[in-house]
C-alpha cells in the first residue's frame, strides 16, 4: 500500500508529464553549442542537470520528502589543432560547491591510439563509462565500488584506442589512486587499470558509451576490465594491503520490428582488500541485472521505457551479510539522454538493518 508521500510523488509525475507535453515539440539539440574559430579549432560548451523528489520508508517509518539537485555540470572542449584537445568539466559536490570533474588533455594519434591526461575517467566498466547522465536507470549503481577522487575520476594518464572497424576497444590506465598522507601507500605505488570491450553489432565509437541508445544503434557488446594497486588497501603501514578489482559486463539492446527497443544489461564485480580492514573500501562480489523495453509509439512529446534493475553486494567481512536492491521504473524520453523525466520506486535490504523503501521522481536535462 502506497503512503501518502508516495501518492503525492505519483501526482508529481502525473503533473510535470503534462507539462511536458505543453512543452514546444521543437527537437531537442544535441548537448552542446559549438563555437569554430577556424577550420581546425572550435570550442564545445553545454551543461547537464539532474534533479529528484525522494520520498522515503524506512520499516514503515515514512520520512520528510527529500528533494535534490543530484547532478549539475558544466562541460567545456576545445581544439587546439588538429588531433589535440583538452577538456573542462566541472560537478557540484554534497555542499552545492563547483569543483572541477575533468581536466584532461587529449592526443588523437589515430583510431587505435589515443592518449590522455590529466583527470580523467577510470576505465574499468560500463556503468563508469555511462556515468550517473547515461544509465538505463535514474540512479547510477550501488555496486560498483571502484575508488577514485570524485565520481570514478583519477589524476593520470589512459591510453586507449578502436580496431577491428571500431568494434574492439581497448583502455590501459595508469593513475595516482590511493596516495593519502598518512595512509598506507608509503611507496607511493600507482594504481593500473584496464578494459578491453568487443561489440559484435554497431560499434560504440569515442571514449564513453551508454547503456541504452533508445534506439539509435543494435547493440551486442562484452566487456572486461580491472584496477590493481599495490598497497592501495587499509588504514596505514600498520595496516596495508593490496587492492583488487576485476569486472565483467554485457549489453544487449535491438530495435525491434515493432519499433519498440528491447535492453538488457548485466554486470559482474570482484573486490579483493588482500584481507586487510578499509573503512573507504569495500571487499567482496557483487552484480546488477537490468531489463528494458521502450515503446514504440509516442506519447505527447516523448515515449515511456519501464525497467526494472537488480543489484546484489555480498561483503567478505564476517556477519555483513549482503545488500540487495530491487527497482522498479519508468523513464519518459523526450529526447534520448539530454531530456527525459524517471520515476522509481525502490526497495533495499541490507544484513541487520530494516528494509528501506523509495519512491524517486527525477529529471534529466542536458544542453
Amino acid at each position: 500500500m502506497k503512503s501518502k508521500n508516495q501518492k503525492r510523488a505519483l501526482g508529481l509525475l502525473v503533473g510535470a508529464l503534462t507539462g511536458g507535453a505543453l512543452l514546444s515539440t521543437a527537437s531537442i539539440a544535441n548537448a552542446g553549442v559549438t563555437l569554430n574559430v577556424d577550420d581546425d579549432r572550435w570550442v564545445k560548451i553545454g551543461a547537464g542537470l539532474r534533479t529528484s523528489i525522494t520520498t522515503t520508508d524506512d520499516d514503515g517509518a515514512t520520512s520528510p520528502t527529500d528533494m535534490a539537485v543530484n547532478n549539475m555540470r558544466f562541460y567545456l572542449t576545445a581544439q587546439a589543432m588538429k588531433d589535440i584537445q583538452f577538456t573542462f568539466n566541472t560537478e557540484k559536490d554534497a555542499n552545492d560547491n563547483i569543483k572541477m570533474l575533468d581536466a584532461a588533455a587529449k592526443f588523437h594519434i589515430n583510431d587505435a591510439l589515443n592518449i590522455w591526461a590529466g583527470r580523467v575517467l577510470i576505465p574499468t566498466d560500463r556503468a563508469n563509462l555511462d556515468g550517473p547522465f547515461y544509465q538505463a536507470a535514474f540512479d547510477f549503481p550501488s555496486v560498483r565500488k571502484y575508488p577514485s577522487i570524485n565520481a570514478g575520476r583519477d589524476d593520470g594518464v589512459i591510453f586507449w584506442g578502436l580496431t577491428n572497424s571500431k568494434k574492439i576497444k581497448y583502455y590501459l590506465g595508469a593513475t595516482q589512486g590511493r596516495s593519502d598522507v598518512g595512509g598506507p601507500n608509503d611507496s607511493g605505488n600507482l594504481l593500473y587499470s584496464g578494459r578491453l570491450a568487443l561489440n559484435l553489432w554497431d560499434a560504440e565509437s569515442g571514449y564513453f558509451n551508454r547503456s541504452t541508445y533508445h534506439g539509435k544503434k543494435d547493440i551486442l557488446s562484452f566487456g572486461i576490465g580491472g584496477a590493481y594497486q599495490a598497497d592501495g588497501a587499509g588504514t596505514d603501514v600498520n595496516n596495508q594491503g593490496n587492492f583488487t578489482a576485476w569486472n565483467a559486463d554485457f549489453l544487449l539492446e535491438k530495435k525491434l520490428s515493432n519499433g519498440g527497443v528491447g535492453t538488457l544489461e548485466g554486470a559482474y564485480y570482484s573486490y579483493d582488500l588482500d584481507g586487510v580492514t578499509d573503512p573507504t573500501l569495500k571487499a567482496g562480489k557483487s552484480y546488477l541485472a537490468l531489463a528494458s523495453y521502450m515503446f514504440p509509439t509516442k506519447v505527447g512529446i516523448g515515449q515511456f521505457q519501464p525497467y526494472t534493475r537488480v543489484q546484489q553486494f555480498d561483503y567478505d567481512a564476517a556477519g555483513s551479510g549482503t545488500m540487495d536492491k530491487t527497482e522498479l521504473g519508468v523513464n519518459y524520453v523526450i529526447s534520448s539522454h539530454n531530456a527525459l523525466i524517471s520515476a522509481v520506486a525502490t526497495n533495499t535490504d541490507v544484513a541487520g538493518s530494516p528494509s528501506v523503501s523509495t519512491f524517486k521522481l527525477g529529471t534529466q536535462i542536458q544542453f
